[in-house]
């Protein structure tokens, strides 16, 4: 079973196709009934290993980091043969893409978790799960469908593994975010490069494709233009996500300070 070049969907059927060549007619529409029942379903499961998780001890957590680590692995390579197998494979289906790049993010902290790491995984792991989880590429395909049922699933893994870290202990700080932006400006500038050598759109930011708002962007802003948007939009997220928790640590900080001057006097 080979993927016939040029004609929609490979020739295949509908359960191997993938997002960048379906048949028409296969999809569902983002925010109708099949996505949200996979969203409401996917938190659902996720609250429920998280409650399984907090009760866990410390090695009992170890070993649920480690498999939801390796059952990410295992799901990239099942993509990587499902691809080459059936022909469909070509050089943007490399683990570039954000989502993807978090697998090997995952695999560095639960090999040696520290806070720096910590930082990383929160800073870029929830956000990149929740973007692809909003904006599903695959909705063009069927429900039943390899590439769908793997991409839902490996989105929810993301969002489970990150909210893992915070169940721990870890409790973000905005100093952090210069550890997780160091290292996502060197990724970003490197796949930039790569992309326009290899004529693919790893990050989306070689032209948005597949994400309808980011072509929309395009179009009114250039192919360059657009991508202001990224670091704009990346500000407000880590934002959100970093400012109420160092509100709450200033205050505890403060009235610490406060309670053990009231000792010393």
């Amino acid at each position: 079973m080979k993927a016939i070049k040029d004609v929609p969907g490979g020739g295949l059927p509908p359960f191997w196709q993938i997002p960048e060549n379906p048949a028409p007619g296969l999809g569902w529409p983002k925010y109708g009934l099949v996505h949200w029942c996979w969203l409401l379903s996917g938190a659902a499961v996720v609250a429920a290993l998280l409650l399984l998780y907090s009760r866990l001890n410390e090695k009992g957590r170890r070993i649920m980091m480690w498999a939801v680590v390796i059952l990410q692995l295992i799901n990239e390579v099942d993509t990587q043969t499902m691809l080459i197998a059936t022909g469909q494979w070509d050089p943007s289906d490399l683990p570039l893409h954000l989502c993807s790049l978090t697998e090997f993010i995952f695999l560095a902290h639960v090999i040696r978790p520290s806070r720096a790491m910590s930082a990383v995984v929160y800073g870029v792991g929830f956000p990149a799960a929740a973007f692809g989880l909003a904006f599903p590429t695959w909705s063009v395909l069927p429900v039943w469908n390899f590439s769908s049922l793997h991409s839902f699933v490996f989105h929810f893994m993301m969002i489970l593994y990150t909210a893992m870290v915070l169940v721990n202990g870890y409790r973000p700080r905005l100093k952090d975010l210069k550890r997780a932006a160091i290292p996502l400006a060197v990724s970003v500038v490197a796949i930039f490069v790569f992309n326009k050598i290899v004529h693919t759109d790893f990050l989306f930011i070689n032209g948005g494709k597949g994400v309808g708002f980011l072509e929309a962007l395009v179009g009114v802003m250039g192919v360059y233009g657009y991508l202001v948007i990224f670091p704009v939009l990346l500000a407000v997220i880590w934002t959100a996500m970093f400012l109420p928790f160092e509100i709450k640590a200033r205050k505890k900080e403060r009235a610490e300070n406060e309670c053990a001057e009231a000792k010393n006097e």
